[in-house]
């Protein structure tokens, strides 16, 4: 992962704020240490995972919503 794009790094990093921010560094540095990944790469996997998992949570009741009124 370390030859990713610039655009995709500083995305995964932005999703790392507040508490989400503090868990995912303090998750990355026993992660990297058992891996051939960095602590930036395993940081900027968390990241990209939280921003993945909050669009799953807004999209999908309005997805359901548009699907119902379509019946």
């Amino acid at each position: 992962m370390s030859e990713r794009n610039g655009a995709v790094s500083a995305l995964g990093e932005s999703a790392l704020t507040g508490w989400r921010g503090a868990a995912g560094k303090a998750v990355a540095r026993p992660i990297a240490k058992h891996t051939r990944f960095s602590e930036e790469d395993i940081r900027v996997a968390i990241g990209l995972l939280i921003l993945a998992y909050t669009l799953y949570r807004i999209l999908r009741p309005a997805i359901r919503a548009l699907r119902e009124s379509s019946r």
